[in-house]
């Protein structure tokens, strides 16, 4: 869809793609599953992000640039879970694929960069098919 017009969105946003992107490149041609996955539950966390900015009133919403990471850092971290909250109270009822898709890549967390191992192909091409789907429903409303 378009780009999101808040500069803080839309970085979050083409961060969002590009990372589903490489995640895809990583565990297809470099067969790195964990890897893959990491990659791919940052391109869920942006994605989510640029969708909680562009649907808080911009009243609500900090002003651009460094308070935005503040914000973030107060109010949801890295915790898709939260994220996903924050999305449905502001997107109201979500699709039932979504809803799967959210539930089953809210285990990632940024500390799985300090997890050893080569990872699972299996499970990290799930998370990259629910993640997708996370990207593409929420690329749907920009």
């Amino acid at each position: 869809m378009a780009l999101p017009k808040d500069i803080d969105a839309r970085k979050y946003y083409r961060v969002a793609k590009q990372r589903l992107e490489e995640a895809k490149v990583i565990l297809t041609k470099v067969e790195l599953p964990a890897a893959a996955e990491y990659l791919g539950g940052y391109a869920v966390e942006c994605m989510l992000k640029a969708l909680i900015i562009v649907t808080t009133p911009p009243s609500e919403r900090p002003p651009p640039g460094d308070k935005t990471v503040k914000w973030w850092k107060k109010e949801i971290g890295h915790y898709l879970e939260l994220m996903r909250a924050a999305v449905r109270k502001r997107c109201g009822k979500l699709p039932p694929d979504v809803t799967s898709a959210l539930v089953y890549v809210a285990t990632w967390h940024p500390e799985q960069r300090y997890e050893p191992g080569p990872g699972d192909p299996a499970k990290a091409t799930r998370f990259l098919a629910e993640a997708e789907t996370i990207v593409k429903w929420a690329d749907q409303r920009m």
